[in-house]
This record gives C-alpha cells, structure tokens and sequence, in this order.
C-alpha cells in the first residue's frame, strides 16, 4: 500500500525529498485501514511493507538518477530506495505501537524489500536471469518498460522463459519473485 501516492508525487515534479514528507500520511491511512480491520474482527493482520522502489524497471525507466544515483552492487536508485525504507520504518514503529494497543491481536510486518533486494543483487543465487532490473515483457529500452508500450501493447516483446524474470510487466513481480517474496515472509527471513 501507497506505492501509487509516492508514483504520483515523483510524477508531479515532486522530489524525493519532497514526496518523503506523504510518508506519514500513507503509513496513517495504512495505520486507519488496518484499526478497521482489528474492529471488524480480525485477530491476524499482515502489512506488507513496501519494496525497492529504485529496483522496479517502472521507476528506473522513469525517473532516471544522476550517476551516483545508483548502488554499485544492485544497480537500484538508492534515494527512491531510500523512500521505501524510510515507510518501511515508519510502518514497523506503527505496527509495534499497534501491537501494544492490541495484545490479543497478532500484527505482523511482510518484509517485501529485503528478499526483492537479496534476488537483484544475486539473481543466479535465487534462479533468474543476468538482468534482473529488466522486465520481462515490456517495450525495450535498458530496463524493457515504456509507458507507451506497455506489455501486451503492439510491438511489446516477452521474455521466454518468465520464470528467471523477477519483474513481469515493469511493475509487477512475476510468479517466481512472489514466491520467493512469500517464502521469504512465512520463513521470517
């Protein structure tokens, strides 16, 4: 939740900077939504966090960085990944001062950025592909996303084999990185 209000600043000509400040506007709504669901009834609630946002071909391709923009290792935007750890922060601060307000519920966090990070950084070590910041259908270009020619679009190619893809479409995970991101979730890791 609340990728889509930091798309949109970013898109507005905000900075980073700038759109750091709706952090404690989304982690609230995200605090409000799941207040609702604890009075709606529900004894379990997991908030998954946000992922690397500087690692998702949508945002590379379309807030490219200056030069020292970019994690030598992973090759990640590191100030808009330094947007998704700042709400990841935030959103665990929420979550344990919920989880003292609520003792009787069970309030779990879903780390989606570490595991996302862990496959961009060593995608052999985790079964994809040598271009793991490239989506796998997509309208070319260094990270294979256009808005223009979306996957599915005329002239939008797809990769052979999804599966060695952490990214389908640019912007969604593909089967094999939800996996990964799940079983990364369920194990604690």
């Amino acid at each position: 939740m609340g990728i889509n209000d930091y798309f949109l600043s970013l898109l507005s000509n905000h900075t980073v900077g700038e759109t750091a400040s709706l952090v404690p506007h989304v982690v609230g709504a995200i605090r409000s939504t799941i207040v609702a669901t604890l009075a709606a009834g529900a004894r379990t609630v997991v908030a998954t966090g946000m992922p690397p946002l500087g690692c998702a071909p949508y945002m590379l391709a379309t807030f490219p960085g200056a030069p020292g923009d970019y994690e030598r290792v992973t090759g990640c935007n590191t100030r808009l990944n330094g947007l998704a750890e700042l709400h990841n922060g935030e959103l665990k601060r929420t979550l344990d001062e919920l989880r003292r307000a609520h003792p009787r519920k069970s309030l779990f966090y879903g780390d989606i950025y570490h595991p996302v990070i862990a496959a961009v950084a060593s995608p052999a070590k985790f079964g994809f592909g040598d271009k793991p910041l490239a989506a796998c259908c997509g309208g070319g270009g260094r990270y294979n996303f256009n808005f223009t020619m979306f996957c599915g679009a005329p002239g939008s190619t797809a990769c052979a084999d999804p599966s060695k893809s952490i990214s389908w479409d640019g912007i969604h995970f593909t089967e094999a990185a939800n996996r990964l991101i799940v079983s990364a979730i369920l194990s604690g890791q």
